[in-house]
């Protein structure tokens, strides 16, 4: 079983099914479909195999996006997707320390990065060996703590 941190961008991605009038132009719905049907896939194809872990910022995080930004899932639904995330025993929650914020700030400040992407990585960083992403900011972060970075979406974002 393979150690692994998924971004919350491919939570985003595969509860929130894209609406065409969204979209400016065609190809980039289809885009956006090609990218929530991939995700919905990694879900149930790849995502059993693996031993998920989440800082709780992140736990929070999703709850965010899903609930409140962009297309919104309803709460409920999303209450129940927390719920589920809680009580999956292959998705190990860590803590958010002092120490963690303060090294987040650190590299936020060096790497132009925001905060949020790292208080999702950096309680997580020493029991994981692959992040999940299709954020490209995740690229920098890999490189620097020499974790391999996977986009099972395809395409690149940049949050």
């Amino acid at each position: 079983m393979k150690n692994v941190m998924i971004d919350t961008e491919i939570w985003s991605i595969a509860k929130k099914k894209p609406n065409r009038k969204n979209f400016a132009s065609r190809k980039e719905f289809i885009k956006a479909m090609n990218m929530h049907r991939k995700a919905r896939e990694f879900f149930i194809n790849i995502f059993p195999e693996l031993k998920v872990y989440m800082s709780m910022h992140q736990l929070a995080e999703i709850y965010h996006v899903l609930a409140f930004r962009g297309t919104r899932v309803p709460r409920n639904l999303v209450e129940n997707i927390i719920k589920s995330i809680i009580e999956d025993n292959n998705i190990v929650k860590v803590p958010v320390t002092l120490r963690h914020i303060k090294i987040a700030v650190r590299e936020s400040v060096e790497n132009n990065i925001h905060i949020w992407d790292h208080l999702c990585f950096i309680p997580i960083k020493d029991f994981i060996d692959i992040i999940y992403t299709c954020d490209k900011h995740f690229i920098k972060i890999g490189e620097k703590y020499k974790v391999r970075i996977v986009n099972p979406l395809g395409n690149w974002i940049t949050s």
